[in-house]
């Protein structure tokens, strides 16, 4: 596994669980926060869930570098 696919789970990891938070503050779940209530980080958190997944499936859908005859 190289570097890239590393940190793009990282990354997207860190987004989803980020966006997770967020959107539970948002949507009134997550007490005890300024942004509790409030409809923009709801909307915030939706976006970073999308993203943190988007990156979690690419390097899954990348082809094998193998299959590809590049090895």
């Amino acid at each position: 596994m190289d570097a890239v696919t590393v940190a793009r789970r990282v990354i997207g990891g860190l987004l989803f669980v980020t966006g997770a938070v967020w959107l539970g503050q948002g949507l009134d779940l997550i007490q005890g926060s300024s942004m509790t209530g409030s409809t923009f980080w709801a909307v915030v958190g939706a976006a970073c869930i999308v993203a943190g997944l988007g990156l979690l499936s690419w390097p899954w859908r990348q082809p094998d570098e193998r299959a590809r005859g590049d090895v």
